[in-house]
């Protein structure tokens, strides 16, 4: 069983004067202004879908952040880009914090009237089942604010442990999903807290209960990709981060699209993963192996 996961494309269509009489304000000005646009290419976005596609996953998974301000526009251009990878094989994907940018964002659920086939909808955490020896719990950990930290909450934490107890994921490699890091680099607690997760730790003093059921936990949002861990007492559970899969590739300033494979065989998990060659024109396998070049 193979999973490709990607994260982070950041789909931008520049929004119109009327929509940006909120937090848009501010990030169009980063954005179109401050000139952070030019870190997303729609070039490197086309590649990333050739080249999953090319691939022939069994599954893809998104960690989030399809788009960059969440406006109906962005969303339209980002389906348009990723329909036709998306409904190859079964994918599953959570929302980002730019994909809720807004209230009225969050409010109206607009990943789901564009992306619902593939979110799902109803109560967090969600459940999905992929043949007899796949399955994805899906943590929903972002909200609208105004700076970019997450939650999950003391309710879909309960939830979150009651649904990891269930007899359906016996004999089953679960991935947890979810947009935001548990922890850095280094193995330490991922900050500065106003781009966190504020309940981490209580997130994972579920997961680690559940540490023997956890093939890996998969995120996104930092877009320089790395590998950690989740400490538990029985097994420490894989974390793993690709990196922003829609970067403009700027090796100069140490930046490149990335995204992985991940190649599920028993208990084991083996990771692939490719990095964009501006020379190519195509993302090529990572040299030296997954994350040996750093983020």
């Amino acid at each position: 069983m193979r999973i490709a996961h990607v994260t982070d494309i950041h789909v931008q269509v520049r929004p119109g004067l009327s929509q940006v009489l909120n937090k848009r304000l501010l990030g169009s000005v980063n954005l179109y202004l401050f000139g952070r646009h030019a870190k997303f290419t729609p070039q490197v976005q086309q590649a990333l879908v050739d080249a999953v596609l090319a691939l022939e996953p069994d599954v893809v998974a998104c960690s989030g952040d399809l788009t960059a301000q969440a406006t109906d526009e962005e969303f339209e251009a980002a389906h348009a880009l990723l329909e036709p990878l998306f409904s190859r094989q079964p994918t599953v994907v959570v929302a980002g914090n730019h994909d809720v940018y807004t209230r009225g964002a969050e409010r109206d659920r607009r990943i789901e009237q564009h992306f619902g086939s593939w979110t799902g909808t109803g109560e967090w955490p969600r459940k999905r089942l992929i043949g007899d020896d796949l399955a994805f719990v899906c943590v929903e950990s972002c909200r609208a604010h105004l700076l970019s930290s997450g939650r999950v909450g003391p309710d879909q934490l309960e939830r979150l442990d009651a649904m990891l107890r269930d007899p359906d994921l016996k004999g089953r490699a679960v991935f947890v999903m979810l947009h935001y890091p548990l922890r850095g680099r280094k193995g330490e607690p991922y900050g500065p807290a106003t781009r966190a997760l504020s309940d981490a730790r209580a997130l994972e003093s579920v997961l680690s209960k559940h540490a023997e059921r956890i093939a890996a936990v998969l995120h996104g949002h930092e877009h320089h990709g790395f590998r950690s861990a989740v400490p538990a007492a029985t097994r420490d559970i894989p974390i793993f981060n690709p990196g922003s899969s829609g970067y403009a590739w700027l090796p100069a300033a140490g930046r490149k699209a990335h995204f992985c494979v991940y190649t599920v065989a028993g208990d084991d998990v083996a990771v692939e993963r490719f990095a964009y060659d501006g020379d190519q024109g195509a993302f090529v396998p990572e040299p030296g192996g997954a994350w040996a070049t750093g983020g």
